[in-house]
């Protein structure tokens, strides 16, 4: 009996292994455009937690051919994420003005604009994307930091777009330049910091139609990052993990904030699951929730917040130092 369970566990892990390597295969050369690929790219962080164990266990066998097999989709994976997970020894040099940033998916059914006030206070970002954010729960974040500026003095400046569900809210001064739904769901806002105009591109691409999200994604930087004049941010709920073929695209041209400063995997989702209109608290499993940033900045530190505040995702906070010798233009249009 004993002896029948290993040539069944032997058997196991040589169709999982087998598995695995296809699907890094198809990922490798496919990209998104296979359904196996495509998944095997959400889940390769958790693929470790079968492959470590499974490769030692075949070593320790003496099992070559297995633990050979299980090695080299050990090492893909291993390879895609050793920025992550060793330690950074980077040196900034640039200016000391730095600008703090937070995306965070506020979910539309969380019942507490004050929790999300809360994020604020206690984060104290500069500048703040939020996603699915409907107009009471707006509402309640208004009053609730109209209240934290009388206490400080501080005004928030807040642009909200209800069509679209999100809204961006600064220390500074802001001015709304256009929103589109075509693509990814995107509202366009400058805002005025201390060192000049910083174009700001807060995202919400739908889950689901993958070809659909990418396309939208492809034309908002070719069509409005790529040609804009001032430093850009780019950040928000884009429903897409590191990799993913649109985050890939996005990397060859702007900068990842939690890939150039954070640590770890940073998973932002789900903190909780949706049970009947209310969250059951759960783990995270994907980071989909991404700040992007243009050769303008430097990323000081990243980090995943530990409490969703009564969101289903994590927040995502940077903060980026400003390199006043790449800034082309202050104050004027882009096209």
């Amino acid at each position: 009996m004993t002896s029948c369970i290993i040539v069944l566990s032997w058997k196991v892990l040589w169709t999982i292994g087998l598995a695995v390597l296809f699907g890094l295969a198809l990922h490798g050369w496919g990209g998104d455009h296979l359904f196996p690929g495509r998944y095997t790219g959400y889940l390769m962080p958790w693929l470790l937690v079968i492959l470590l164990p499974a490769a030692l266990w075949a070593l320790l066998m003496r099992q070559w051919p297995l633990a050979t097999l299980l090695g080299v989709s050990l090492g893909i994976i291993l390879y895609a994420y050793a920025p992550l997970l060793l330690p950074r020894h980077n040196v900034v040099h640039a200016s000391s003005d730095a600008l703090k940033v937070m995306s965070f998916n506020v979910w539309s059914k969380n019942s507490s604009p004050e929790r999300i006030a809360g994020a604020v206070a206690e984060h104290e970002p500069d500048i703040l994307l939020l996603q699915e954010i409907m107009p009471s729960q707006f509402e309640g974040l208004a009053r609730s930091l109209d209240e934290i500026s009388g206490l400080t003095g501080e005004i928030w400046n807040k642009i909200y777009h209800p069509e679209l569900l999100q809204a961006v809210v600064s220390r500074y001064p802001l001015q709304s330049q256009w929103s589109r739904r075509n693509k990814g769901k995107v509202q366009a806002v400058r805002a005025q910091a201390p060192f000049g105009t910083v174009m700001i591109f807060n995202v919400h691409p739908s889950w689901g139609n993958w070809a659909r999200r990418d396309r939208q994604l492809s034309d908002l930087l070719r069509e409005d990052i790529l040609p804009c004049e001032f430093p850009v941010i780019l950040g928000g709920d884009f429903n897409s993990p590191e990799q993913s073929e649109i985050f890939k695209l996005l990397s060859r041209h702007l900068h990842n904030a939690h890939n150039a400063a954070g640590q770890g995997f940073g998973f932002t989702f789900p903190k909780a699951l949706h049970m009947k209109s209310r969250l059951i608290p759960f783990f995270p499993l994907v980071r989909i929730d991404h700040i992007f940033f243009s050769d303008h900045f430097t990323a000081l530190d990243t980090a995943t917040a530990q409490e969703a505040y009564g969101s289903d995702h994590l927040p995502v906070i940077t903060r980026l130092a400003f390199h006043p010798d790449r800034f082309k233009k202050i104050g004027g249009t882009d096209e």
